[in-house]
């Protein structure tokens, strides 16, 4: 069912300050950075994988919570799956709470299927198939 690891999304304090690690000790440079009413973000691609760091510019978001209680580090796993739509659908009618009522889109264009961590032994879950737009 899982056909790699989609993506991979840490919280930082400053993601500017991440990008000039990332580039001054790995040579890495972003795909894409930008900013939404909720976060700065700059986004890799490595290999298959996409690697995003978010920063939180609001207080009252999951992420800053994160941030405030546990520090920088990763926010979550998504595994990358083919057939999202159906996916939805399975899981559901299997007893799992989903957030919404149908995959969602997320900011970068692909869609994702997030799993409530009281459906899945107190793991949050995502899934997600496409590729950034």
């Amino acid at each position: 069912m899982f056909t790699k690891v989609h993506h991979v999304t840490y919280v930082v304090e400053n993601a500017q300050q991440m990008a000039d690690y990332l580039e001054k000790n790995f040579g890495l440079r972003p795909e894409k950075t930008g900013e939404n009413p909720d976060r700065k973000f700059i986004l890799y691609r490595i290999g298959p994988t996409i690697v995003d760091f978010f920063e939180p510019i609001r207080e009252d978001t999951a992420l800053a919570r994160q941030l405030r209680e546990s520090g920088p580090g990763v926010a979550h796993v998504a595994w990358g799956v083919e057939g999202i739509d159906r996916l939805f659908q399975d899981l559901k009618s299997k007893g799992n709470e989903l957030r919404g009522e149908a995959p969602s889109t997320s900011g970068f264009g692909y869609k994702t299927i997030s799993i409530e961590p009281s459906s899945a032994h107190g793991i949050y879950f995502q899934l997600a198939e496409g590729e950034v737009a």
